[in-house]
């Protein structure tokens, strides 16, 4: 009986063998297999340290903190897990991770700069001296008043126009002997400001005037009244200035880095503090050569309508540059993830399981990233918590790297000569 008994036993235990690898035989095939972790103590400064109760990590002395074990799926044998984390449902609501689904979106790109009006360059004029004389009467004498070409602008009294009406009429006098003298002497009146009517008078009357109204060759609104009757004036001195206010520029400065969605002809919006909740609209009309080295900006210049009077010369607002280029794939720019020149967003693969897929991102479209590559339509990302989502990983991936516990940490002589920190 007792040699029956003992060739009895091992069989036994075969067939235990057996059943046991029949049984992990079928995990293996079934793919994933759901693991429950121990709960472990560990430091939040030093994360390779593993505990069975409370204490203080041995590396810092620090409380240790209760790390609260999750069921996880493990994928079958032979998957590369190297960039791919697992959340159970109680770590993503902590970490506050969201996904969505990649679409195509129109890209509408808008940049928004501060800006302020100006004059045109080529509507503003000076209205300068001809010759030196004194001013005997304005007819414009108010800044803001409004020139219409043909306008008298003064009167004006000098000896070198009393000289030339003079030479004229000589010349006039004499013209079958020298025409060429009457022509220069005519020319010489059309300098000094003539009219053709002022000039015919001259010949029919054969008088020559004292004082000559001065009559205005622009149109415009005078921005700065120089002078005041009865001041002597010089050739060349500025009179009036003045600026045709009907059209007028709106000078904006953009980043270098925007520059790629604005063309000139490109449609613009400008907003004005002193008009909250309008919208002017105009058109680009010169990116100007040169980018500031400091601010590292580009004026852009546009062209607008003065409304009526609205629009005014150095006013402030904000210009809103749009630029419609087509459709592409648009993610959360809180999706994205980036580490120097890699990019990363963070895609569901199954439950509760994340990706990293090193992706290449174009254009900044509001708050979003274009995605040229690593990425396809249809598939879901983390739109929020990928910051989080990462941070695991790193963890994951530096304890993987350094698989250290408390058995390996050099033990810490304690005050009464013993040794703490060991496991036996």
């Amino acid at each position: 009986m007792k040699i029956v008994s003992l060739l009895f036993i091992p069989m036994i235990v075969v067939a235990l063998a057996i059943s046991g690898c029949s049984k992990t035989d079928e995990s293996s095939k079934q793919g994933n297999t759901v693991v429950k972790e121990k709960d472990y103590w560990t430091c939040s400064m030093h994360p390779q340290v593993h505990k069975d109760g409370p204490g203080v990590c041995p590396i810092c002395g620090m409380d240790l903190i209760k790390k609260v074990a999750d069921e996880k799926e493990e994928p079958a044998s032979g998957k590369d897990m190297t960039d791919m984390i697992t959340l159970s449902g109680k770590k993503q609501i902590l970490a506050n991770v969201s996904t969505i689904v990649v679409m195509k979106e129109n890209l509408q790109d808008q940049v928004t700069a501060y800006s302020y009006m100006d004059f045109v360059e080529n509507n503003r004029k000076t209205i300068s001296a001809k010759f030196n004389g004194r001013i005997e009467k304005l007819f414009v004498d108010k800044t803001g008043d409004y020139i219409k070409k043909g306008q008298p602008l003064f009167e004006i009294y000098s000896p070198d126009l009393v000289q030339a009406q003079n030479e004229y009429l000589i010349a006039l006098n004499n013209s079958s002997n020298s025409p060429s003298l009457l022509n220069a002497s005519k020319k010489k009146l059309e300098i000094f400001g003539l009219t053709s009517e002022q000039i015919q008078s001259l010949e029919k009357t054969r008088e020559i005037n004292l004082t000559l109204t001065y009559f205005s060759q622009v149109s415009g609104t005078v921005i700065e009244k120089r002078v005041q009757e009865g001041v002597y004036v010089n050739e060349g001195m500025a009179i009036y200035d003045v600026a045709e206010l009907s059209t007028l520029w709106n000078i904006a400065e953009v980043y270098e880095n925007n520059l790629s969605g604005i063309k000139v002809g490109s449609p613009v919006k400008l907003h004005l503090r002193a008009y909250p909740g309008e919208e002017f609209n105009g058109r680009v009309t010169f990116i100007y050569p040169v980018i500031n080295s400091q601010t590292r900006t580009v004026k852009i210049r546009s062209e607008f309508s003065s409304y009526g009077g609205k629009l005014k010369p150095q006013m402030y607002g904000e210009t809103v540059f749009s630029n419609s280029g087509g459709q592409g794939l648009l993610v959360p720019s809180d999706a994205v993830i980036i580490a120097g020149k890699r990019a990363v967003v963070w895609t569901k693969t199954g439950d509760g399981m994340f990706e990293a897929r090193s992706v290449q991102i174009g254009n900044r479209f509001g708050d979003k990233y274009q995605i040229l590559s690593g990425i396809k339509e249809g598939d879901v990302i983390a739109a929020t918590g990928g910051f989080l989502i990462d941070s695991e990983s790193q963890l994951k991936t530096g304890m993987s790297a350094n698989p250290q516990n408390e058995s390996s940490i050099p033990a810490k002589k304690s005050s009464s000569g013993g040794m703490e920190g060991m496991k036996m």
